[in-house]
């Protein structure tokens, strides 16, 4: 059964020192619970310092049906927040001192019965970084965590990524990661890189019941700086992909 998870977040590629001032990542998933209960699980991850806002709380996530028509919302409360330590894919450099990532995790429950097409999940928020390269205009494009629940029977849980880039890669050196996910049914997954998708942006960075329908799907993607493009997504400087999983 088709499912679909998508993880989006920022990679900084140098060994230089650059500095976040917004949103640089997130995942947005759920779990079957029985009886038509889904409990609904959404990370967001930003910079600790430079000037952003606190984060949502609660966060607005809205569910729309295959047809792209609204259906309900839910506001999702933190349940723990924490900094991210400061991983470096090299033990012959020292993370920056300087620079800081933290999270905040989401969670809530919600009662949605089976619906030919299923459920569309989205929590959007503005914006990214302005030191961002290999997209148009970063401080006014904003960001949708996504997830899709298939239709009738929707039974099954979507699949969890088990764990996170490190936050620092250097430059000129080879990098592996262990990019896997499990899947609580056991069902065969597939892997992309894919086009992220915008979200809200600086006339409404937070959504909330009032406004959810100006970002409404189908949702739009950001647009490549040339000549940057999923094949070519950045070069020693700030960059945003996403990867989907489904």
């Amino acid at each position: 059964m088709a499912r679909k998870l998508i993880l989006f977040f920022i990679l900084l590629l140098s060994q230089f020192q650059l500095f976040a001032t917004h949103i640089v990542g997130g995942e947005l998933y759920y779990r079957y619970n029985g009886n038509n209960i889904y409990q609904i699980n959404l990370t967001v991850y930003r910079d600790c310092y430079n000037g952003v806002p606190p984060f949502d709380n609660p966060a607005f996530i809205g569910i729309w049906d295959a047809n792209n028509t609204l259906i309900t919302y839910l506001y999702l409360p933190i349940i723990a927040s924490d900094t991210i330590p400061p991983i470096i894919n090299s033990p012959c450099f020292i993370p920056p001192v300087d620079v800081c990532y933290e999270f905040a995790r989401y969670s809530g429950t919600i009662t949605l019965p089976p619906r030919p097409g299923g459920y569309q999940l989205g929590y959007q928020r503005c914006c990214r970084n302005q030191t961002i390269n290999n997209i148009v205009n970063p401080l006014n494009v904003g960001i949708t965590a996504y997830a899709t629940i298939p239709g009738s029977p929707a039974v099954n849980s979507n699949p969890v990524f088990t764990q996170l880039p490190p936050p620092f890669i250097c430059a000129g050196l080879d990098f592996v990661f262990d990019h896997s996910a499990i899947d609580q049914q056991g069902d065969s997954l597939v892997y992309e890189i894919c086009n992220p998708y915008d979200g809200a942006d600086q006339n409404i960075p937070i959504l909330d019941q009032n406004t959810i329908n100006s970002y409404a799907p189908p949702f739009q993607n950001v647009i490549f700086q040339p000549p940057y493009n999923l094949s070519n997504l950045s070069q020693y400087h700030w960059s945003v992909c996403n990867w989907c999983l489904r």
